[in-house]
């Protein structure tokens, strides 16, 4: 099926537990309605460490004091068209999901960002509607929806740290994105002395949007890595 443009009508900044509540309304839907797949075990890991980093930023007090929203995140009202396959039509929500599980966890080009949710799905037209042409049935279907978007751009967000070492840190970003961290200079002293499973607020200088696997790599130098304690 064809990836038809979404666009933007109406985007807001989220808190930690609203980020939180979101996805695990997501994962809790598309686990009633998605047939078990490579697809759903994926997106599925992938929510589920979101909502685990969601949790741990919520309990950690320097973010609780100082960070209300989650950078680079918004909630996002966002329309476009879905595509539901005929086997489907005796479920039609069951179709939508089917169809969006596909836009899921990568970079769409249209709304500039990583779509991770989606919810409070609602149809836009009485009726849907056949393309020309089309000899396999498949019906379009004008919706709007809630998704949580991430927008991969350069400054701080909150990240845990994976892997430490003097000249370089491997860091992940809300439980799902990876960051590659080098010293800039060997013995700066500004270099933070860090640990595998610390928190820390990470600025990012560099993101590069990979076309091909509709993913991201976000990368920095350790001098831009605050432990958040």
């Amino acid at each position: 099926m064809a990836q038809l443009p979404w666009e933007v009508v109406e985007s807001m900044p989220v808190t930690f537990s609203k980020a939180r509540t979101v996805a695990e309304k997501c994962a809790y839907e598309l686990s009633q309605v998605l047939e078990n797949s490579a697809v759903k075990t994926r997106i599925s890991s992938l929510l589920g460490a979101f909502i685990e980093s969601m949790q741990e930023c919520e309990a950690n007090p320097v973010i609780k004091q100082n960070i209300k929203h989650v950078s680079c995140v918004s909630l996002v009202k966002a329309r476009g068209v879905v595509q539901i396959h005929p086997s489907f039509m005796g479920n039609a929500l069951k179709g939508v999901y089917s169809y969006l599980s596909n836009l899921l966890m990568q970079y769409n080009e249209e709304l500039d960002g990583i779509w991770l949710s989606c919810g409070r799905v609602r149809q836009l037209d009485q009726v849907g509607y056949l393309t020309d042409g089309d000899n396999y049935g498949i019906m379009s279907l004008r919706v709007s929806m809630r998704i949580l978007l991430f927008t991969p751009k350069a400054g701080n967000m909150c990240a845990k740290v994976t892997k430490a070492g003097q000249k370089r840190a491997s860091l992940l970003i809300y439980g799902i994105f990876g960051v590659a961290a080098r010293s800039e200079e060997e013995g700066n002293p500004s270099t933070p002395e860090i640990k595998e499973g610390d928190m820390v607020d990470v600025d990012v200088n560099d993101v590069k949007v990979l076309q091909k696997s509709k993913w991201i790599i976000l990368s920095t130098t350790m001098e831009r890595v605050k432990l958040l304690s």
